[in-house]
């Protein structure tokens, strides 16, 4: 059977390479070894087809002598992606992205764990391309952060991050866009370069200082502050020391000294750059906020105020914000002007 391929490729029967594939496809008790052969070899005249229209008609044709059958889903599965990987160049994302999500490869037992990885991974980068991000999301989660324990599968893990960070940037999800930059922050052979761990640092110190305060955020903080690379980083340690240490911030002294070297950051640019200018605020409030609770039992509203460098109505915002969402435990007295904590 595949002598029959291999003859219809050298004489250039394109043809007759097609209908003899679905012949012998047909045959009754042909051996599943046999297919998957002549699929294989049929496989490798892809390439040399003499034009594209030859070269999809193959491809219509392994396909669909392949569907269906669980001896030939890995070969399938390779036809699939080739198939959109042309639709993709064709720039028809979004029946590429559809056929990559036909093939649900983290049930195929022939497939090894690396092609797997690696398929899924392309999947999730074709929803995102499309601007399905919710289908991105699902499909992200067949795949978990154990899956790159090992060393050669480095490379996979830096896509796998790179496209978390594509999810959790659109729904401004900081702490978790810190957390990907530092799992490929520590991955070996970008520790080894300085030209990109220096900038996936100080993404990691920027999107953390923009993260909204709880348990995980600042034990990430006290563990990042440690990091020895920062020494070669000075400005962004000290802004990481601002927040970690319980003293109040002003937000005008702050802008003086990093407004020049964050307006130049990527994070601070483009659409998204004045709602990050504006949650690093509210981030200096907060802790401020935090601050003051820690050391006044209670304060007047108008004191408060000046403290935090707000009026009034922001202020009781603010504090209102935080108390519901568990941040502290407050009571204002509005009839006093007095703000009491726990």
């Amino acid at each position: 059977a595949v002598e029959i391929v291999k003859i219809c490729y050298e004489v250039g029967d394109w043809e007759g390479l097609n209908s003899n594939i679905v012949l012998i496809s047909k045959r009754r008790q042909q051996l599943k070894q046999v297919l998957v052969e002549i699929v294989q070899e049929a496989m490798k005249y892809l390439d040399k087809a003499p034009d594209h229209d030859k070269k999809m008609e193959l491809i219509k044709t392994l396909r669909a002598v392949t569907d269906g059958k669980i001896h030939t889903e890995l070969e399938r599965a390779r036809l699939t992606r080739i198939l959109a990987q042309i639709r993709e160049k064709e720039g028809n994302i979004i029946e590429a992205a559809e056929l990559m999500q036909e093939v649900q490869v983290e049930t195929y037992g022939s497939m090894d764990k690396e092609e797997k990885v690696d398929y899924i991974l392309e999947q999730v980068r074709l929803c995102l391309d499309k601007g399905d991000f919710v289908r991105g999301t699902i499909v992200s989660k067949k795949i978990t952060p154990k899956t790159f324990e090992k060393d050669q599968l480095q490379d996979l893990k830096v896509r796998y991050y790179n496209l978390m960070i594509r999810i959790y940037t659109e729904k401004d999800e900081y702490l978790n866009i810190a957390n990907s930059y530092y799992s490929i922050f520590q991955t070996p052979q970008v520790q080894d370069d300085s030209a990109r761990w220096m900038p996936l640092l100080q993404n990691v110190v920027v999107y953390l200082v923009l993260s909204p305060h709880d348990n995980h955020q600042n034990d990430f903080l006290v563990r990042l502050v440690e990091e020895k690379k920062l020494e070669l980083m000075k400005p962004y340690k000290v802004l990481l020391t601002y927040f970690k240490t319980m003293e109040l911030m002003r937000w005008s002294s702050l802008q003086e000294l990093y407004k020049t070297e964050l307006s130049q950051h990527e994070v601070f640019k483009g659409d998204r750059g004045v709602k990050r200018w504006e949650d690093l605020h509210n981030r200096v409030i907060q802790h401020n906020i935090r601050v003051i609770a820690k050391y006044y039992t209670c304060i007047r509203m108008v004191r408060l105020a000046q403290l935090l460098e707000l009026d009034d109505e922001a202020t009781e915002k603010h504090l209102c914000d935080m108390v519901v969402n568990g941040v502290l435990w407050c009571r204002i007295d509005r009839l006093e002007g007095v703000a009491t904590f726990a």
